[in-house]
């Protein structure tokens, strides 16, 4: 059972990856639940259905398997609808094993018989043609439980459209062993008869190419007469064996085509591989050098918005500000709560304000149009049955929320937004200090040299001539004052300028990485289901390449 059991697995993951992208998997759905429930049920006998129209013979063929009448047979099939199960007679281990069995089945009627086909339940289901539109539904609900199809026709239905194109087209593929009944063959001559075999054999080439390496064999029978000319069938019954393997071989076949039709529908089914492994992903629905391209301009757009220019001078506004606040003495204790009154403070040295505040600036629906104008320009690459999940990733207004959010969140994890400090400003404020009483000391002995008019002393000075000692005094505190703010300011400056460029690279990586992950969020995510649906199409085993098909054999 690995083998199903692997395929079951294949299967699963294939249907997930199918909800991700949009795609209708309520048929690999059935397929997974039936082949779980038949998993655990009569694993040492296998289900054969005989499926056919009005008349072909399917209730003669199990009469003269059985021996003895079965199910009614004639050109008009009863209105019951119901499937009648020939079954294995055994102990009351067997019946109590086929129990669950039949009842996973629904059958309308069963006998037992003593054959000595001990390990197969043969079902004679309704007409596929009938009238009545309830044993269509019968056998279209029978069909995917059974493990093996004795599909039986005759001269006159061999080419039937409903037996064609309803039947054989949708199910032979989920089927690994089946068989192709020619009935009333002696209604024909022989060379008649292998004509038919022949052209029935085209068709089914023709109209089942997948099936073109396990292409099923056709046989002549002639059910009328009875149990004798039943014996190719009887024989192709007995080959079976290993009902377990019959049953996993079922299985894996129904699991593998419902793999291949989802993965038909991504179009994941035919990868190229310039390595030459099958197995390799499938091919981005957009380039990389395209999305790269994209990305690039989009973070760029995003980048002019948020304006990291005035983030840097915003940076080194507020390192200024905070070594005014340490650096400055009394006088620059004075003009910081000034600062801070007016507002000013706010406006021009709040890098992270300033940040946060990017959408005064503009949006990013320029940012948004270069990343939808890509995913647009690939939508003819796309699977028709993808095409709308794939266009539904390229909507402006959500595409341009993504990016928004996502560079909130960008500035929101900046942990380095607090301007820096250093050391030596407080010695530059012990010093303005210093020279503050330096100048208070110089503005009141002016006062009183002039009001008192006291002998002091004059500095020569080149140009002005004799300065006296309280003017030259203040003078000194003035260039002392101004050389120590000056020096602060280029040292803050340089501090702040160091600061912003790494804050600024930080953000511009940050906003680059997220606007890569955001901008193509959701092709990304339609991508990985298109890459799992591929591994499980491999993993599963995908359908085998088409050989040539050796010619059916008219057996009678």
């Amino acid at each position: 059972m690995t083998t199903a059991l692997r395929a079951l697995d294949a299967l699963h993951a294939a249907v997930g990856a199918a909800r991700v992208l949009g795609l209708d998997v309520v048929r690999a759905e059935s397929v997974r639940a039936e082949a779980s429930a038949r998993l655990r049920i009569a694993p040492d006998a296998y289900v054969a259905a005989l499926v056919g129209g009005t008349g072909v013979g399917k209730s003669s063929l199990l009469n003269a398997l059985a021996g003895q009448p079965v199910s009614t047979a004639g050109p008009r099939r009863p209105t019951t609808g119901r499937t009648v199960a020939w079954v294995p007679a055994g102990d009351e281990v067997t019946s109590r094993e086929l129990r669950p069995l039949l009842e996973h089945l629904d059958v309308g009627t069963v006998v037992e018989h003593g054959g000595d086909l001990a390990n197969v339940v043969i079902l004679d289901l309704p007409d596929i043609d009938s009238l009545e539109p309830s044993h269509r539904a019968a056998v279209e609900a029978v069909l995917p439980k059974v493990d093996v199809v004795v599909w039986v026709t005759d001269p006159e239905k061999y080419a039937d459209a409903v037996f064609h194109d309803t039947f054989l087209r949708d199910w032979m593929s989920r089927l690994d062993r089946q068989i192709v009944i020619l009935n009333k063959a002696d209604r024909l001559p022989p060379d008649a008869a292998r004509s038919v075999v022949a052209d029935l054999g085209s068709v089914l080439r023709r109209e089942l190419p997948a099936l073109q390496r396990h292409a099923p064999e056709i046989i002549l029978t002639r059910a009328v007469a009875g149990a004798e000319e039943v014996g190719e069938l009887r024989r192709w019954f007995g080959e079976a064996v290993d009902a377990k393997a019959v049953i996993v071989d079922r299985l894996v076949a129904g699991a593998r085509t419902a793999i291949a039709d989802l993965a038909g529908l991504a179009g994941v089914t035919a990868t190229e591989s310039r390595t030459g492994d099958e197995r390799e992903l499938p091919r981005p629905i957009i380039a990389p050098r395209q999305r790269e391209r994209a990305i690039d301009a989009a973070s760029n757009e995003v980048l002019r918005v948020v304006d990291l220019r005035g983030v840097e001078r915003q940076a080194v506004a507020s390192t200024r500000a905070q070594a005014r606040r340490r650096g400055t003495g009394p006088i620059g204790l004075v003009t910081t709560a000034i600062y801070r009154a007016t507002g000013r403070n706010r406006a021009a040295a709040d890098p992270a304000g300033y940040l946060r505040a990017w959408r005064r600036r503009g949006g990013f629906a320029k940012a948004a149009e270069m990343v939808r104008s890509v995913i647009t320009a690939a939508l003819p690459a796309v699977p028709v049955a993808l095409r709308s999940q794939y266009a539904a990733t390229g909507r402006a207004g959500e595409l341009e929320d993504r990016i928004g959010t996502s560079v909130d969140a960008v500035i929101s994890r900046q942990r380095e937004l607090e301007p820096p400090s250093s050391r030596f400003w407080p010695v530059f404020g012990l010093l303005q200090s210093a020279n503050t009483l330096l100048l208070v000391a110089a503005a009141v002995w002016i006062v009183v040299w002039i009001l008192a008019r006291p002998e002091v002393a004059s500095y020569d000075v080149p140009i002005p001539g004799p300065v006296p000692a309280p003017l030259a005094l203040l003078t000194l505190g003035l260039v002392l004052g101004f050389v120590l703010a000056r020096a602060l300011s280029l040292h803050a400056g340089w501090l702040g300028r160091r600061w912003a460029r790494r804050t600024t690279g930080a953000i511009r990586s940050a906003v680059h990485e997220t606007v890569a992950i955001e901008a193509f969020a959701s092709i990304d995510r339609l991508e990985t289901a298109r890459a799992d649906l591929a591994k499980a199409w491999h993993e599963g085993g995908s359908m085998p390449p088409t050989a040539p098909e050796p010619t059916p054999r008219a057996r009678t």
